[in-house]
Formats: structure tokens, sequence, C-alpha cells
């Protein structure tokens, strides 16, 4: 049963990608301040320049992959038996991040960055 949740999700995360992020926030493009915070919540941090506001959201998570389990082969010479380890990989860990900054003159969503390797959208 594991395995198949794991491989649904391996799935689902492919059909996630950066140019649909992109088109995400293109839509965005226009909107104000208001709109925006009231989908996406708070931003994780706010920067005033020169009547230019800086918008930023962070989003980040974490994984853990578990390793795979080797199998072992014997084979008897004689009487004496000898065991060999095939395969098997050990298991690891990873991080994920996003941050995303609304760039806005005038409560109005001028344009947009990102930076990430968890920028990704359906």
């Amino acid at each position: 049963m594991k395995k198949i949740i794991l491989l649904l999700a391996v799935l689902l995360a492919g059909c996630a990608t950066s140019a649909n992020y992109e088109k995400l926030l293109d839509s965005w493009t226009g909107s104000t301040e208001s709109a925006l915070v009231a989908t996406w919540g708070p931003p994780s941090s706010v920067y005033e320049l020169d009547g230019t506001r800086y918008l930023t959201f962070n989003k980040s998570g974490s994984g853990y992959i578990p390793g795979v389990a080797p199998t072992y082969q014997t084979k008897w010479v004689g009487n004496t038996p000898y065991t060999t380890q095939v395969g098997g990989s050990p298991g690891y860990s990873y991080a994920t991040n996003c941050n995303t900054t609304f760039i806005l003159q005038g409560q109005v969503i001028k344009s947009w960055r990102y930076e990430g390797n968890a920028c990704r959208s359906y």
C-alpha cells in the first residue's frame, strides 16, 4: 500500500511544473495587495523602497525517502556457505523551498520573481 501511495505522489509531482507556477504568478499581475494577502495569507517579509513594496512569501518543507534493504545470496562451496549482499540503498532526507516575491506599486502587483527548488504548480 505504501508503494502505491509513493508512486501516486511521484506521478502527481511530475505534473507540477515551474512553467505552471509562472502562469499562476502571471495571473496575479494587476491584482491588488489585499486580494493577494487574502488568498496567500500574510507575507513572510515586506520591504518598501521609494514607493515600491516587495512582498515575499516563503514555503519550505522536508521529507525522507526510505532506503531499500539488500538481498542476500548464498553459495555453497563444498560444506562452506558464502553469503554476499546484493543491492540495497540507504535512505536520505531532502529539503524543499520556494521564495516568491511580488513587486507592487500603488497597491497593485506589477511583477514577481521566485527562487528555490519547490516553485511548481499544477
